[in-house]
């Protein structure tokens, strides 16, 4: 009987002790929200003072610098646009002179290739004019001048 009511004693101590803990925890607690409580009060009072008023000014400042940053983006990322928008424009005219040139270098071999036939035709006719004699050399040697310049 002893040892229970000493067991009892002690397990009705440690309730206490952990409700004591408990209670000082929630105490530790309201105390801290309270604290908190007066300086935001302590700041609203300050702020309607006047001295809020540097605050509020520096919190203006602030977001219009954001806003200011924010407009500075936007404008640097569609200039980024434009350029990219632009050097597509350079690079597709690249392109279109380049298939240009090509199909002019085609047509200007084609060209040069009917001239050569043509001038050896000629060669092979003023050859002939020559070995057969007729015309006069001086004329037959001005016009294989002409074909050779």
């Amino acid at each position: 009987m002893f040892h229970e009511q000493n067991l009892g004693r002690i397990q009705d101590k440690h309730a206490y002790e952990d409700e004591v803990a408990k209670l000082k925890k929630d105490y530790d607690l309201l105390c801290t929200e309270y604290h908190k409580m007066v300086d935001d009060v302590s700041k609203m009072f300050d702020w309607q003072d006047g001295v809020g008023k540097i605050d509020y000014q520096k919190a203006m400042d602030a977001e219009k610098f954001e806003k200011q940053k924010e407009e500075l983006e936007l404008e640097m990322k569609m200039e980024k646009l434009r350029l990219a928008k632009e050097q597509r424009c350079i690079l597709q005219a690249q392109a279109d002179i380049i298939h240009n040139t090509r199909k002019a270098m085609k047509e200007i071999k084609v060209d040069r290739d009917l001239l050569a036939q043509e001038k050896t035709e000629l060669e092979k006719v003023v050859a002939d004019l020559l070995n057969a004699g007729h015309g006069s050399k001086e004329k037959l040697e001005k016009i294989k001048a002409i074909l050779e310049a």
